[in-house]
């Protein structure tokens, strides 16, 4: 193909026949792109339905320049060139005519936008900057006289399978083809509508042009005058400070429209509505997407349809005079006619931001949105819009171009390797930033996306250098796509980058720069390196607060970032301070049920249910699912998230029936939105498998655990950190199991994993390694054992410090090992720094300080000091009333434990008191056939003989008999011991001397 290229080339220079060459380009560009179509097998399948005339005029074009091309080739040798337009020729003849229209639609879609682009630009748009920072985006359906907002949130459709194409499609991709194509369906039904209403383009060319000559300078940047002042004069600095602003210059800005109202014949009262003050969460969103890199800044300063109306006109004569009513009483400071040049979702109206003096010499700026009637009433409600919006925002790209691109993938109607090579061959890199976005913050194709942003940096490293802040953007995309694989070392070289980048050309006080710290803060978190992330996260916030106010939406998710490193820090009662501040400054800009507030719920939740916290942890995920299912409805991913937290929490409760019901629910909304093979729902099955685990229902367990296994070795590869988690997950359930050699090989897998995503120095390496410890121990292996424990510890202790919880678990396996090994004065010493780091770091009602008190209990009982053993039994048993209430499982464990130790010390009324209320609870949570069941029945059989009354006896310990048999059988010691004991109280003999 090279020496193809150089023949014609020379003798394109030689002949002078440089058109020729383009021509002969252009269409070898088709040639590729039908093939790739061809691939896909897709082009007759999305094609769009067109009249018989437009066929045969696609037919004809396409025919006649390729005979034009063809006959040239017959005077001169364009070597392999001209085989390929053979090829073409044979392949356009054959092929069916469905094919080809849309390419020549969209072509001809393209040239009528550059027309009247053009025409936009004569009548008095300066740049095409001014164009795109004045485009404002439709939401919702309008109704008349109202205002289009843009305040819409990113949303789940239903599923319409096998309507995108390939039966091979993801749900992902299926949904988001089922988008795209609604998508265009709009551009259609907009293209009809208006040539139905302004069929001679009358409205299109109305001319409008602004007083200001523009806001942007010659050099690209914009005039510092026309940012919006706060009420000193000043430029904005915060949005608070904008929104202050807005509400003393309202009155004002309605005097205006009241104005126009009565300046413009026939304009009804109902024509003209004045929209609430734009919501501060699409503000803060609209200023960070479109005008980030705006100078000279802050961002919000150019923010102008905080204050906004609307006017419906019913002719094109009324628009022409509100026009000119505009033009001769207010001073436009920006304006453009977007029936002209169109909205990237098809909607036309013409858009005025106007300066309104108020109060002596301040000004502020407001939009008009002038539509006509009979259009925004037929054009209908775009609900997809707001999901392809971020693709269109920001400097970088024409919104033509990304139609373009977003129409040929709709063409293509699939995402496969076959689409990511041809996009590797194109020579613009934004489109393939474009495509690169697409993959990665909508369909979760990462490595897909991986390939197009490297092949990015490259061309604009080449292109723009290093150091351009386009080139930073990529950098940035790069580190996030290496995060979301769990690569924290590659992303954080790449985010590094963007940030020295970025600092460059924004300098050190720019928000930009707090987004990338976070997201180096986000990255240390995935590394285990909690103290670095946690200094990104207070540098984001210092810079937020310094930027943006401290009343900010930016402001409150960076303190949300701290309290998460915080609570991965284990300092979980700052971090649950640092969550109840963001909640403040939410509430205060949002009020209560804003979908933001969710997620804050959601994190003072999981660090509630880390302190041990459950009940008020349930009350705080109640309140984000309350908000979500409001906002979204049941079947949404996000309830399912909230779903699946509370499910967690019922289970560490005890109410193990509530959390299966809460997880299936989970899988089943999964499974629907997402596919069964999607790696949310292989998390669905591993948290049943846990369920199950606490239920003491093995089988069950392994059977989901392994599912988990599968579904994530499937979709996500061996490497990865969820793959690790099923491995460690079975390795604990076969230890559970006795199983210990097994087990053992299943925590070699998960640090084999581990130390490849992470390195050796890793706390969740440290905790595999913990596992492998205890599986050696219960094997007999203490030196092993032990010494695996004190490499964890080492670990733990460099990289999260000593006053780490799991710094506290270690010292709880080391405590289990000694007592293993029968070294009890050992065991106790490191119980004892268990429970003094767990007191402090957790509080003393705490589950795990609750544990370490059980620990100590058993050391000391058989040490003999019953006195301490009673204490530290009813210090356990205070933590888990406190968290629990009287019916629960661990509960009623410490309670059978205290009693045990009671009836040593011969105390039998308080023993049999604590050992009924025991025998109650776990009744109410376990049935009436549960093995846990029969212990606390046997135990109650020992303090009712101790007691003489052998009657009670007899009936405990037949009951706890029944149950042994039905489970165990009837050569088990444990039926054996129950028979035993029930004999003895046949007897009226008192049983052996009680033992624990």
């Amino acid at each position: 193909m090279t020496k193809a290229a150089d023949h014609i080339l020379e003798k394109v220079r030689c002949a002078r026949l440089v058109s020729v060459w383009r021509a002969l380009h252009t269409y070898l560009c088709l040639f590729q792109w039908l093939k790739a179509i061809i691939r896909c097998k897709k082009a007759q399948a999305v094609a769009k339905p067109y009249s018989q005339k437009k066929k045969v005029r696609a037919g004809i074009a396409a025919e006649e320049k390729l005979a034009m091309l063809l006959q040239m080739t017959e005077s001169d040798n364009f070597g392999e060139l001209a085989e390929q337009l053979q090829l073409l020729d044979t392949m356009v003849a054959n092929m069916q005519k469905a094919i080809l229209e849309p390419f020549l639609e969209s072509l001809e879609t393209i040239e009528r936008r550059m027309k009247a682009y053009v025409n936009a630009v004569n009548d008095g748009v300066e740049s095409i900057s001014d164009v795109r920072s004045a485009a404002e985006e439709l939401t919702e359906h309008p109704i008349e006289g109202s205002y289009n907002d843009e305040d819409e949130d990113d949303f789940t459709t239903s599923v319409k399978l096998g309507d995108a194409g390939d039966g091979n499609l993801t749900i992902k991709q299926q949904q988001f083809f089922d988008k795209l194509r609604h998508f265009f369906d709009f551009q259609k039904i907009a293209e009809e509508k208006i040539s139905i209403i302004d069929p001679q383009d009358k409205i299109a060319g109305i001319k409008v042009k602004p007083h200001s000559k523009g806001i942007q300078e010659k050099d690209g940047t914009y005039k510092k005058g026309y940012r919006q002042q706060d009420l000193n004069g000043n430029h904005i600095k915060h949005l608070s400070d904008l929104y202050e602003a807005a509400e003393v210059a309202k009155p004002a800005f309605k005097e205006v429209m009241n104005s126009l109202l009565h300046g413009v014949a026939d304009l009804a009262e109902c024509d003209i509505e004045i929209a609430e003050m734009k919501q501060r969460t699409r503000a803060s969103q609209k200023a960070q997407e479109e005008y980030t890199y705006r100078i000279p800044g802050p961002r919000e300063a150019w923010l102008y349809d905080i204050l906004r109306a609307s006017v419906s006109c019913k002719t094109y004569k009324q628009l022409t005079e509100t026009n000119k009513w505009l033009k001769e009483n207010v001073h436009v400071v920006d304006c453009v006619n977007r029936f002209a040049m169109p909205q990237f979702d098809g909607y036309r109206d013409i858009l005025y931001h106007i300066s309104v003096p108020y109060k002596e010499e301040l000004a502020f700026v407001c939009e008009i949105q002038v539509h006509h009637k009979d259009f925004k009433q037929q054009f209908g409600e775009n609900s997809h819009r707001p999901y392809f919006r971020p693709f269109f925002a920001g400097p970088w790209r024409e919104p033509f171009e990304n139609l373009r691109d977003l129409e040929m993938l709709l063409q293509v109607g699939r995402i496969d390797d076959s689409l990511v090579e041809f996009l590797l061959e194109a020579t613009d890199s934004s489109q393939i930033k474009l495509f690169g976005r697409i993959f990665f913050e909508r369909l979760e194709e990462t490595d897909r996306a991986l390939e197009l942003f490297k092949r990015v940096l490259t061309m604009e490293e080449s292109s723009l250098g290093k150091g351009h802040v386009i080139t930073a953007t990529t950098y940035q995309y790069l580190g996030l796509a290496l995060l979301e694989k769990g690569d924290s070392d590659g992303s954080l070289l790449y985010l590094s980058e963007a940030l020295a980048v970025s600092q460059a050309n924004l300098g050190s006080g720019h928000p930009e720069l707090a987004t990338i710290h976070s997201q180096i803060g986000d990255a240390f978190l995935v590394k285990g390196d909690y103290g670095k992330a946690l200094l990104q996260q207070n540098e984001s916030l210092s810079i937020r607060e310094e930027a943006l106010g401290e009343n900010h939406l930016s402001v409150a998710e960076s303190y949300l970032k701290v309290a998460e490193a915080l609570r991965d820090k284990g300092d979980y009662r700052k971090a649950l301070a640092e969550c109840r501040t963001a909640l403040t400054i939410q509430e205060s800009i949002l009020g209560s049920r804003d979908v933001e507030l969710a997620q804050t719920f959601t994190s003072m939740g999981i660090i509630l249910g880390k302190q041990g916290e459950h009940r008020k942890a349930i009350d705080a995920f109640g309140s984000a699912l309350s908000i979500l299912e409001e906002k979204y409805g049941k079947k949404h991913s996000r309830v399912a998230d909230t779903l699946s937290d509370i499910g967690t929490i019922k289970s560490k409760q005890g109410y193990y029936e509530e959390a299966e019901s809460l997880h299936r629910k989970t899988l089943s909304i999964r499974e629907a939105i997402l596919g069964k093979d999607h790696p949310d729902c292989a998390t669905s099955h591993s948290n049943l498998g846990q369920v199950f685990i606490r239920k003491d229902e093995p089988e069950e367990a392994m059977t989901v655990l392994r599912l988990a296994l599968k579904l994530r070795g499937r979709s996500l590869g061996r490497q990865h950190l969820l793959t690790s988690n099923s491995y460690y997950d079975i390795g604990v359930l076969l230890l559970n199991n006795g199983e210990f050699e097994n087990a053992l090989d299943q925590f070699k897998e998960c640090i084999a994993i581990r130390k490849t995503l992470f390195g050796r120095n890793h706390p969740l390496v440290a905790k595999a390694i913990n596992a492998t410890g205890r599986a050696k121990a219960r094997m007999g292996d203490y030196k092993g054992g032990l010494a695996d424990h004190e490499k964890a510890l080492s670990i733990l202790e460099r990289v999260t410090g000593s006053d780490h919880p799991f710094v506290a678990d270690t010292y709880q396996y080391i405590g289990e090992l000694y007592s293993l090994e029968n070294e009890k004065d050992k065991a106790f010493e490191s119980h004892s720094r268990a429970l003094g780091l767990r007191s402090d770091l957790l509080g003393k009602h705490h589950p795990k300080t609750a544990t370490s008190c059980l620990f100590i209990a058993s050391l000391l009982e058989s040490k003999g000091d019953l006195p301490g053993a009673k204490v530290a039994c009813r210090q356990a048993l205070g933590a888990y009333l406190t968290l629990h209430g009287e019916n629960h499982a661990d509960t009623a464990l410490v309670r059978l434990r205290l009693g045990r130790v009671l009836l040593k010390q011969s105390e039998l009324n308080s023993a049999e008191e604590e050992i009924r209320k025991a025998v109650v609870a776990r009744e109410e949570i376990l049935g009436d056939n549960h093995l846990l069941l029969a212990e606390a029945y046997s135990w109650l059989g020992t303090v009712l003989n101790r007691k003489d009354d052998f009657d009670g006896a007899v009936a405990q310990h037949g009951k706890a008999l029944a149950i042994r048999i039905a489970k165990l059988g009837e050569d088990h010691e444990d039926v054996l011991e129950s028979q035993s004991k029930l004999d003895a109280a046949k007897n009226s003999a008192y049983e052996d001397e009680v033992t624990i």
